[in-house]
């Protein structure tokens, strides 16, 4: 395959988004909405920040026991315990079905199939390396940041104490610097997440390479040329903020035809039912409950495929831009011609 720049990646991309859905199946497009999210949430590492809580200690209080009104109910701890490590397990369920949505969303634009399951069980033992990568990634990220941020934190918690409630011009500056350093943060965790995703996986994806490896391929790709790979990570956010804005509008047009017949369903249906005596008012609100239900699950679909055609684009500009660059996925977005056979001559034999 042809070497594309960032520039260049954005036709083929479009292209092939096209005929991933051509002709429209609302079936498949519900099924790539459906991987697409499911692997753009798997991208996120998010931690819910539990925190110590802080209270009065009383002579009376004892072990784990909570106590109110004298009487203690370590059943409540308990509770609160086991409520908390059940979310803990559904999140890293839900974190590692995800992960592994991501190798399956770019096997099926690769590939442009809609079937999950190969995928699925080809990229099953990768995904463990994969989650580790990511994790202890985004460990380091967040101390360098923690790091980086804690002295315009500390400024501005020492400006907030003394100047208490008469905010002045030296506390509006370092909220303002506050602000910025942590826009800075969130830029940099988004080319951070960008980078793991778009420049580590392929690599563990289509040459089968080892956490480590892909690392390292990732990171040699990036010394070698600094300028696309920079372009490419301007191009994706130019484009997030493109599309988004187009995703918002196509989900707005359809929440407006999708209301208009419903709701004039639901006008003729008041006229006709509101004075109808309770048996008639009993069929209007469920008539109109069920017009509700319907008018939710359009929605609900047609998001779920707006979305999804948005990052399957997304996922094929990465890959048509690193095409060129991975021989095995440059095979498969652009299969080389065949190899001409050259058949000699049958031997000469005089008449």
């Amino acid at each position: 395959m042809r070497l594309l720049s960032a520039t260049d990646a954005f036709t083929p991309a479009l292209e092939r988004t096209k005929a991933m859905y051509s002709p429209f199946s609302l079936r498949a497009g519900l099924k790539l909405g459906l991987v697409a999210l499911l692997a753009e949430m798997g991208t996120q590492f998010t931690v819910p920040p539990f925190g110590g809580v802080s209270s009065h200690s009383h002579p009376r209080d004892s072990g784990i026991g909570v106590v109110a009104g004298g009487i203690s109910q370590p059943s409540t701890v308990i509770f609160v315990v086991l409520g908390i490590l059940l979310f803990l397990v559904l999140l890293g369920l839900f974190y590692y079905f995800g992960s592994r949505m991501q190798f399956v969303l770019m096997d099926l634009v690769a590939y442009r199939t809609t079937l999950v399951g190969p995928s699925w069980r080809k990229h099953g033992p990768q995904t463990w390396p994969w989650i580790g990568l990511k994790i202890v990634s985004f460990l380091l990220i967040f101390v360098v940041l923690g790091a980086v941020l804690a002295l315009p934190v500390l400024h501005f918690v020492h400006s907030i104490s003394a100047n208490g409630s008469q905010p002045s011009g030296p506390f509006f500056g370092r909220f303002l610097l506050l602000f910025a350093a942590l826009g800075v943060a969130a830029l940099i965790i988004t080319l951070f997440v960008w980078a793991l995703r778009d420049l580590v996986l392929p690599f563990m994806v289509f040459e089968g390479a080892t956490a480590r490896a892909a690392l390292s391929s990732a990171s040699r790709l990036f010394r070698q040329e600094p300028g696309d790979v920079l372009l490419f990570f301007l191009m994706k956010l130019v484009l997030t903020i493109a599309t988004g804005i187009a995703a918002e509008l196509c989900i707005l047009a359809v929440t407006f035809v999708a209301a208009i017949p419903l709701a004039l369903i639901g006008g003729i249906l008041w006229v006709l039912l509101h004075n109808a005596g309770p048996f008639g008012t009993a069929c209007l609100y469920a008539s109109l409950g069920i017009l509700a239900l319907i008018f939710l699950a359009c929605l609900l679909v047609a998001g779920l495929c707006i979305v999804g055609a948005v990052l399957v684009f997304y996922q094929a500009y990465t890959l048509y831009f690193l095409g060129g660059r991975i021989p095995a996925l440059g095979n498969l977005l652009e299969p080389p011609p065949p190899a001409v056979m050259e058949v000699a001559p049958p031997p000469f034999s005089p008449a």
